[in-house]
């Protein structure tokens, strides 16, 4: 069977994943992206995420204010977040028409009070990029060759130079198996 060739293939259509491809696609102009969602919902979680509102960010503008909201793991993210951090977010959103309010608890939502505002800005830099997305396509397994990454799905093969999986959680560590044969390890 041929494999559809992708420089980059995204693992996950949800909020990361978006992310991720919009990022490689606008910081590598001219290479083809792919975004493979196991389920037909793209953006699911962004959906639902703040009753529907989409609570985008947090009003703490230092790495340590920010970290300080994630109590579990907040040692590495404060790391990550002198890279990107609210005022990136703020500015990612309003450079794409998408302003932000603030609420009296901190959180940040758009101003429209929509998370289908959210979910827009999303699929739209996707379309303005030509980031390709392909839902109800699970990744079956996942194979590491000299050239790049062989990847079986549900709905056929891929192969790339470079994956981002972006996948989120899973209670069920057998939900990961395509990376562990990969030889990687899975944390709880």
């Amino acid at each position: 069977m041929t494999a559809e060739q992708y420089d980059v293939v995204i693992i996950g259509g949800g909020a990361a994943g978006f992310f991720g491809a919009i990022s490689i696609a606008e910081g590598c102009k001219g290479k083809r992206v792919v975004i493979l969602e196991k389920s037909s919902k793209l953006l699911a979680k962004v959906k639902v995420s703040g009753g529907g509102r989409c609570n985008v960010t947090h009003h703490a503008f230092t790495p340590a204010a920010l970290a300080s909201h994630y109590p579990r793991g907040h040692r590495q993210l404060k790391k990550i977040f002198h890279q990107f951090h609210v005022q990136h977010t703020v500015d990612w959103f309003l450079a794409r028409g998408v302003h932000l309010k603030t609420e009296e608890d901190g959180r940040m939502f758009p101003t429209t009070n929509d998370s289908q505002t959210i979910i827009d800005c999303f699929l739209g830099e996707a379309r303005r990029l030509n980031i390709q997305i392909k839902t109800q396509c699970e990744v079956e397994a996942m194979a590491k060759r000299a050239e790049g990454f062989h990847i079986h799905t549900s709905q056929g093969n891929f192969t790339c130079t470079c994956v981002l999986v972006a996948i989120g959680g899973h209670p069920n560590r057998s939900a990961y198996h395509w990376l562990c044969d990969l030889g990687l390890s899975i944390a709880p």
